[in-house]
């Protein structure tokens, strides 16, 4: 069996042991594909760990942060969030930018309309509404969390 269908096969079962059986087995080319497999995705989900972990630390300060697997990136034309496991583009206006950058330097939900108030005028008076709108609509897209 190849690489690719072992890593296949491991993923769609969950079954990533190499069974005693197999580890005797003559076929080397077969145990040391279960081994690679097994070690790959013990990686994945050792990484994938780490993210939950500083989920939960964030959670526990009230700080927003990007969800695990969110990139987020600056244009010319505001900004993209990428979430790499759906892999969803999301584009940003130079607005929308700037609130997703409070986050990232920590800002928490009750804090951030007062330091983009700070920063950007709001001659309209609608800075708050906006934002606590665009901050809902990314967290019921699992972009941020809290």
């Amino acid at each position: 069996m190849s690489y690719q269908s072992l890593l296949k096969k491991a993923w769609k079962s969950g079954d990533f042991a190499v069974l005693k059986e197999d580890a005797n087995s003559k076929d080397v080319v077969s145990v040391q594909s279960r081994e690679n497999v097994r070690r790959e995705l013990e990686e994945i989900i050792e990484r994938e760990a780490a993210d939950a972990s500083a989920c939960l630390a964030a959670s526990k300060g009230g700080v927003m942060k990007l969800a695990p697997f969110v990139k987020f990136r600056e244009e010319k034309f505001g900004a993209v969030l990428f979430e790499t496991r759906s892999e969803k583009v999301y584009t940003l206006s130079p607005t929308g930018a700037a609130v997703v950058r409070e986050i990232i330097s920590g800002a928490d939900s009750s804090s951030l309309v007062g330091k983009l108030k700070e920063k950007y005028e709001d001659a309209a008076g609608n800075m708050e509404k906006e934002a606590v709108g665009f901050l809902t609509d990314l967290k019921g897209k699992g972009l941020i969390v809290e």
